[in-house]
């Protein structure tokens, strides 16, 4: 691979699978690298319950009508959340984590890159 100078996006999540008894805390962390743009990326989480399969929006770091509304009253009760830890890295946290959390998490950024390069989302298991 020839390396012309150019970087190219990263996203990165918490190695998996996870395993988490029910009724236990999760935490997920995201983080993009070799980005342009703003320093402050944005993140949207969302999950599937297999790999391949349709997506359920959860949360997002810049719009709070992101979340599909089967997941509504978790997320206003705090119990599904993002927090923002540096411009470049959020974290999602389920307070309670359920039996029906299990599955497959992604996280995603936006672009604000020039060019598309490189990764822009990533995914892990959760069990």
């Amino acid at each position: 691979m020839l390396n012309s100078g150019c970087s190219a996006r990263v996203v990165t999540v918490s190695p998996g699978p996870l395993i988490r008894v029910e009724g236990q805390p999760v935490s997920i962390r995201c983080d993009v690298n070799d980005y342009e743009g703003p320093s402050e990326q944005d993140f949207e989480w969302e999950m599937s319950r297999d790999a391949k399969g349709p997506t359920i929006k959860m949360v997002s770091t810049f719009d709070s009508s992101f979340s599909d509304p089967s997941l509504s009253k978790r997320v206003a009760s705090g119990d599904i959340s993002v927090v923002r830890l540096q411009d470049n890295e959020a974290e999602l946290k389920i307070a309670e984590v359920k039996s029906q959390d299990s599955g497959f998490y992604l996280c995603r950024t936006t672009s604000t890159d020039s060019v598309i390069s490189g990764n822009y989302e990533a995914q892990v298991q959760l069990k």
